[in-house]
């Protein structure tokens, strides 16, 4: 009796395990595609995402990615926006100002912006640059705890040095998607 016992809990134990593991699985290449999915039309930027965040639900109001760190304290998104609707400086500064935001850090060229400052007890980091022979605008936004500052620093460095890379990479993905 207390083999079959045993043996009971031994298979029990397996199966709970052998789910998790399959649960694990079926989580980590829903978001592993969706980042390749991302990297394959925005360039290699999609290899910026921590491994343990997650992709947000695709919006009908909004096309780019959103991803949220596994508390959901913060987010990064990437996205492009077609560069038709406005001239270039009426675009920078729509990137650059948004109400109840107190900027600590403005650069801007005539072809891109990085910017950042704090929202409330939130910082935030944006940076856009014009892309594809001047035909769209590729986007990276960041927010996250002001508490936290130090440890988005790297992240924020990684994610603006690789979109300057990025800038005609993809482009027939990037501009057609608009």
């Amino acid at each position: 009796m207390r083999k079959l016992v045993l043996s009971a809990l031994a298979v029990s134990l397996l199966v709970v395990w052998t789910a998790d593991d399959a649960d694990a699985r079926r989580r980590r290449h829903k978001r592993d595609h969706a980042t390749q999915a991302y990297a394959m039309t925005r360039g290699s930027i999609g290899a910026l995402v921590p491994a343990d965040w997650r992709l947000q639900a695709s919006d009908p109001n909004w096309s780019g990615s959103r991803f949220v760190s596994p508390n959901g304290d913060a987010w990064l998104a990437f996205y492009a926006r077609p560069t038709d609707k406005t001239t270039n400086d009426q675009h920078l500064k729509s990137v650059a100002f948004a109400d109840g935001e107190e900027l600590t850090y403005l650069r801007r060229e005539s072809d891109w912006l990085e910017v950042s400052g704090f929202k409330g007890d939130r910082l935030f980091y944006r940076k856009v640059v014009l892309a594809c022979g001047e035909r769209s605008w590729r986007h990276i936004a960041l927010e996250y705890p002001a508490a936290a500052k130090r440890a988005f620093e790297r992240l924020i460095t990684r994610a603006g040095r690789a979109l300057d890379r990025e800038v005609e990479h993809n482009c027939d993905a990037v501009v057609g998607s608009n």
